[in-house]
């Protein structure tokens, strides 16, 4: 009992977090998969926010990263976007914001518009965001299902629109891999959900991509603690019935070179757009005077409610 008080305080006043790193290759053809070695630049964060959950975006030859960025003020999440170069990071800045906790910004384009899929759980819903003015307005255009669902990754295949995700029930057990596709316009499940049950490998981290004639899902290793690893899994097969995959390997934050040392005891997201990756580290635990202000704010807002 005294461990677990202990631990609680722990997480209130030194709670950990996320940063994102990014790696500028000399060719497309490289990635993770095939060089390990050569260094990615850890980027800045503010007092405020935390960044995690990086996806990639191209447009008009310049590159956009999208993430979560947490408020510690706020005790949240709320989805932004810095432009980035191999000369220059720009400025982190919030695109959209919900009364609840929002991350893993999963964004495609389509008939040159942009859409995001956030994770949005705490909500009880998943919805889709349209991009009214790239990269800055966001408005929420409609709602694809009432469902508490964490990590939803869109991958089209065969001209289907299967959408891998993860069922969540408050328990934190990131342990199963749930189908659905796109039928008729309508967000269907698969009947034989959940397609794969094992908390190494499920819960999504990241974007399908191509690597040796094979589509490749990142994944997070949860079986330990959440984010603790990054898995890199085959798919095998993938129908409205079934999906499999194999797992190829597992990454640790140990096995990635950085420009800056610094405490890192995770890492939970992968994506890469041509010759640029992307990946997060979670940070060790410490003391944020801008996360001691957001308990205070969370406690003044529950008595301020609870006054009404």
């Amino acid at each position: 009992m005294q461990n677990l008080l202990i631990n609680r305080l722990k997480s209130i006043f030194f709670p950990s977090g996320w940063c994102c790193a990014v790696r500028f290759n000399k060719s497309s053809d490289i990635c993770i998969l095939n060089n390990i070695d050569d260094e990615f630049t850890v980027l800045p964060d503010s007092k405020r926010y935390w960044t995690a959950d990086p996806f990639l975006v191209k447009k008009d030859g310049k590159y956009y990263l999208f993430f979560e960025m947490f408020d510690r003020f706020k005790r949240k999440g709320a989805l932004g976007y810095r432009e980035l170069s191999e000369k220059s990071i720009g400025s982190l800045n919030v695109v959209y914001e919900s009364d609840t906790h929002l991350s893993y910004p999963f964004i495609y384009e389509k008939d040159g518009v942009f859409y995001m899929i956030p994770e949005s759980n705490k909500s009880g819903e998943l919805f889709v965001l349209k991009c009214t003015d790239f990269p800055s307005k966001w408005v929420k255009e409609k709602v694809i299902a009432k469902e508490n669902l964490v990590d939803t990754t869109l991958f089209s295949y065969n001209g289907v629109n299967y959408y891998i995700s993860e069922r969540v029930d408050g328990t934190n057990n990131f342990d199963r891999v749930d189908l659905f596709y796109e039928e008729n316009g309508c967000f269907t499940e698969c009947v034989n959900n959940p397609v794969k049950l094992d908390a190494n490998t499920a819960r999504c981290a990241g974007n399908f991509f191509e690597y040796n004639g094979n589509y490749i899902r990142p994944s997070q290793d949860c079986g330990v603690s959440y984010g603790e690893k990054l898995n890199f899994n085959k798919v095998i097969s993938i129908s409205k019935e079934n999906y499999e995959e194999e797992l190829i390997t597992t990454i640790s934050h140990k096995d990635i070179n950085l420009d800056k040392k610094g405490s890192y005891i995770g890492i939970h997201t992968y994506n890469k757009v041509d010759h640029v990756e992307v990946v997060d580290l979670k940070t060790d635990n410490k003391f944020s005077f801008c996360n001691l202000i957001g308990i205070v704010y969370k406690l003044f807002a529950k008595v301020k409610g609870k006054l009404k």
